[in-house]
Parts: structure tokens; sequence; C-alpha cells
């Protein structure tokens, strides 16, 4: 599904990741850890090709990501990847079921009825059915959340990429995101990659890997 060879990546003179190796896959919960500023969140927007790496390449479902163009790169990750981080980035403006229709306009590969029913069906399925019309500021935290979950599914990505998603909530928000993971990988075998502090969230993914020094360890 994924895997990254030898990502080296330095800002100025500081030496962030030194040479990480990782495979991933298809329907694996992956779960990274590490101190802070151990490089988590810059590896995770490496894989996710929202940065770049000085060295090294990234394949996803054998394609190498960046050998492409900027412009079918940004498709690629429009189709191929979905990401949740920390605080939602929901549109304030839109309804719940207005953000998770964008990213399936953007792509416009089906109709705007078709990308409408699979967004309602998403929320329906994540316990958002009556509350899809609401505007962000008008959502619990958790609700936040699975609404931007469901964002992330709309195209039906390969892999979804997680920074800190449930360190916003409160613990029984977070249990509930965290049980989510793990229905979306049974029933949508949806893989994960997951960047975390919470020590529960780690112990429950398949594999748990940290980074120390700008270094892997499994």
């Amino acid at each position: 599904m994924l895997r990254a060879t030898q990502i080296e990546k330095s800002y100025g003179q500081l030496k962030v990741l030194k040479g990480v190796d990782l495979e991933v896959s298809q329907g694996e919960v992956v779960a990274i850890v590490g101190a802070s500023g151990a490089g988590k969140s810059t590896l995770l927007h490496i894989l996710g090709t929202l940065d770049t790496p000085d060295k090294g390449s990234i394949h996803i479902l054998g394609q190498n990501v960046f050998a492409q163009s900027a412009r079918n790169l940004a498709a690629f990750r429009n189709r191929s990847i979905g990401f949740v981080f920390q605080f939602h980035n929901l549109l304030p403006e839109f309804s719940a079921l207005e953000n998770v229709l964008i990213p399936g306009l953007i792509r416009n590969l089906q109709s705007e009825t078709d990308i409408r029913k699979r967004a309602e069906e998403l929320l329906s399925m994540l316990g958002l059915s009556s509350r899809m019309h609401h505007k962000p500021s008008e959502l619990s935290g958790g609700e936040q959340q699975r609404t931007a979950v469901a964002r992330a599914l709309i195209n039906a990505p390969a892999i979804i990429l997680a920074d800190e998603p449930s360190g916003n909530l409160d613990s029984k928000n977070a249990l509930e995101l965290h049980s989510l993971f793990f229905q979306l990988r049974e029933e949508l075998k949806q893989t994960f990659i997951i960047v975390t502090h919470n020590e529960e969230l780690s112990k429950m993914a398949d594999r748990r890997i940290e980074i120390k020094d700008g270094i892997v360890s499994q």
C-alpha cells in the first residue's frame, strides 16, 4: 500500500528525519509515536505529499508519488489520501454536509447528486444523520471530528493520515473516535497511519512505530 524509503528532511541546520524506512499494508492501523519534536508530523506530512523530502522516495499503490508534476500530485492526493487533523479544519460558513462534499466536488468524478448521496451515507454511518445540516459551531467537538473523518472518506482514499486526531477531545469522545477508526478498518478495509501521543490509541493499533532522533524503530 505505502512504502517510504530512506526519507531525509532538514530545516536549515536541523536534521529532522535521518533515513526513515516504512512499509504499511492495506487495512493496517499504524500508530506513530515519539517525543515532541521527534519528526512525527514532518514524516506524516511527507507521507501525505503535503511536504517533500530532501532525499528518499514515497510509493503509494505502486506509484512514485514525487515523480509526478505538481498538478498530477495534487490530483493524486485528492483521490488517494484522506487527512484528519487535531483541529478539524472545517469551514465555519458551511454545514457539516457541505464540508464533507467539498473534496468530492473538487475531484468531480461523479455527479453532484451522487456525491451528496455518498456524503449523507457517510455522515449517517458516523452517527450524524440528524446533525448534517448544522454548521461546525453548532456541533460538539466529537461531532466536528467525525465530520472531518467523513470528509476524509468522501473520495474513498487508499489511506487516511491522522495527526493527533483525538488531541483536542475529552476522554469519552477520544475513545469513540479511536473505536471508529477500527470500525472503518473492518467495514471499509480502510488503512490508517496515525500520529498520536495517546497511549491507549497507540496500544490499540496493529503496529506501533516510534521515531527517536530522526530514526524509526518498530
